[in-house]
């Protein structure tokens, strides 16, 4: 009878002495608001996903790789990912969130990839929670300060720019400095605009989108829109007098008004994703699951990649804040929605934050810019000269990698603005706007090399940056370049790199402008240096020109102008000819239209 006694007052799987079983469940923070009547929010992470045994674990498998969307595996298997689906792809369970329904538990946010649901219930009912067999531990949901972009653009006087880096054939309009400065021009002369692309932002919301001179001609598909917050499928923010930062940031990329405005993509395909409120209250502390939310969903449209302008350098729970200590790329649930991310093949490009100012408290990247730099691409903010903006964040991450990677002008951006009309534009300063101009880069290499994994693309722009051979934790890398990071070649010693050729602009060429300017690197399998000769062929193969001849090694790269005469000094006709490089019998050519 004693020991009977002793066993009914010790729970089942409790030692002698120990609290209840479903304490143990709670983290200390937690445990203390277990008497509570106020409102918390927690994570109930859950034990599994409610599989019986491998075969059916299999099953399920299988079910999850046959439900992939065609562009979500084509996306996967261009990224080499192994295996295809795991078990962060397979859905919550439905009977576990039925059962937590059934006390009047409904789930607000579910998580597949980290296998647990937020729900917000008064303290006192987290033993409740805590108590059903399929809850392994229940844990504060992370309350979170935006890094907020600096409040006024900042002019600085610099050396004056040379006027033939803005020759090109588009007319960028106001936007033509910050792409000349990246090197989009070149790739987009060459026809690489990011067609084929899908690039999902995730923001704050997107006000006006669809009534902006250079937003509107992207027309969302269905399904491609998501309000994470309100839980609707209108990206828009409700909220009247919000600023339109994600509609900013979309300009960045996709902006399409030829003499105003485009951006660095604006061939690309867009899903767009609210996952904060964009209010005026930029210091308000948001709770840092949405994000985790939009990254799942951009996994099952297909999206290739993700844009975020958003990151978090404070954390406010009823646990301890994380510090700068923690940005070491694994420990914030952002960060580890990232990285996850990334491994289902995802290119994440994000700001680094804005937190670089002397004497701020912070000073360091934010979250989840800590990703290493072979998942993600953090983006620091330069202004017209190459400086860096005295508010971008400063790296290294907490375990000592170079950050950011990369940066672009982030200092007096301008920005098409649906607040102020259809026709409205203004300037901002931020990393914010540095982030989405190299996704747009990212995407038009993604479109001229279609087999790169997002590794080669990160890569191709790291490695042929302005300061690739001393990066340092101001800038990373530095200012990339779309037309060197073209004639990247991936692959290690012994892997022959293809021949390429880029048109660096302008194309199509007009008679009284700029010749047409194209690069060739040489690649095929011969070695030393080999005879080459660049010829210009009107579309019936006939030769029209000889610009170059000489000898070129595998490797080397040649750039070679054109002013749409013929070998007799003639001007030729309009109509399309193509450039053509040949090296020891391998060639290589590239297309441009002349305009006389």
């Amino acid at each position: 009878m004693l020991a009977l006694a002793m066993a009914s007052a010790c729970p089942a799987g409790a030692a002698p002495g120990a609290g209840p079983a479903w304490l143990s469940k709670l983290g200390s923070s937690l445990a203390t608001l277990s008497e509570s009547p106020d409102t918390v929010t927690v994570w109930v992470e859950l034990a599994d996903k409610g599989e019986s045994g491998p075969a059916e674990l299999a099953r399920a498998l299988g079910a999850a790789r046959a439900s992939l969307t065609p562009r979500a595996r084509a996306r996967r298997e261009r990224a080499q990912v192994t295996p295809l689906v795991d078990e962060r792809d397979l859905p919550v369970s439905t009977s576990y969130l039925e059962a937590l329904a059934a006390r009047g538990i409904k789930p607000f946010a579910v998580s597949r990839w980290l296998n647990r649901v937020a729900i917000r219930v008064p303290g006192q009912r987290l033993r409740e929670a805590a108590e059903l067999p399929f809850v392994a531990r229940l844990t504060p949901v992370a309350r979170v300060k935006r890094s907020p972009d600096p409040p006024a653009p900042e002019r600085r006087s610099g050396p004056e720019r040379s006027e033939g880096a803005l020759r090109v054939a588009l007319d960028y309009g106001r936007s033509a400095s910050q792409l000349a400065q990246i090197g989009a021009p070149a790739l987009h002369d060459s026809g690489y605009v990011g067609t084929g692309v899908l690039v999902c932002i995730l923001d704050a919301g997107f006000s006006g989108h669809d009534t902006h001179e250079a937003l509107r001609d992207h027309v969302i598909a269905p399904g491609f829109q998501r309000d994470f917050v309100d839980g609707d499928l209108d990206a828009n923010d409700p909220n009247p007098g919000a600023f339109p930062h994600g509609a900013w940031v979309m300009g960045c990329i996709g902006g399409t008004k030829p003499g105003a405005y485009l951006g660095s993509a604006f061939g690309a395909t867009f899903a767009l994703g609210r996952t904060e409120n964009d209010d005026i209250a930029f210091e308000r502390r948001v709770e840092m699951l949405y994000w985790g939310m939009g990254a799942e969903w951009a996994d099952s449209l297909g999206a290739d990649i993700i844009s975020s302008s958003l990151g978090y350098f404070t954390f406010d729970a009823p646990d301890p804040d994380y510090t700068y200590a923690d940005m070491n790329g694994h420990k914030t649930d952002i960060t580890r929605y990232a990285e996850i991310a990334a491994s289902k093949g995802i290119l994440v490009v994000n700001a680094v934050g804005n937190q670089g100012n002397v004497g701020d408290p912070w000073h360091y990247l934010i979250a989840p810019a800590d990703v290493s730099g072979d998942s993600l691409i953090a983006v620091g903010a330069v202004d017209d000269f190459g400086r860096r903006g005295a508010f971008s964040s400063f790296g290294p991450s907490a375990d000592g990698r170079i950050k950011p990677d990369l940066a672009a002008r982030g200092v007096a951006v301008p920005l098409a603005s649906p607040d102020l009309g259809p026709q409205g534009y203004t300037t901002e300063d931020g990393t914010s706007f540095a982030a989405p101009l190299v996704a747009g880069l990212a995407a038009c290499l993604m479109q001229a090399r279609p087999t790169w994994r997002p590794v080669d693309i990160i890569r191709a722009l790291r490695e042929t940056a302005s300061q690739a051979s001393s990066p340092d934790n101001s800038i990373g890398y530095g200012v990339p370049s779309g037309s060197r990071a073209l004639c990247w070649q991936p692959g290690g010693p012994g892997v022959p790199p293809p021949a390429t050729a880029i048109v660096l602009g302008p194309n199509p060429a007009r008679a009284g402008g700029p010749p047409a300017v194209v690069r060739f690197a040489a690649g095929g399998v011969l070695e030393g240096a080999n005879p080459a000769r660049v010829k210009v062929l009107d579309v019936s193969g006939r030769r029209v020109r000889e610009l170059w001849t000489g000898a070129l090694a595998r490797g080397q790269c040649l750039d070679v102008s054109w002013d749409g005469r013929d070998d007799d000094r003639r001007l030729l006709h309009s109509g399309c000819y193509f450039v053509s490089l040949d090296v020891g019998g391998e060639v290589t050519t590239a297309r441009i239209a002349w305009l006389r």
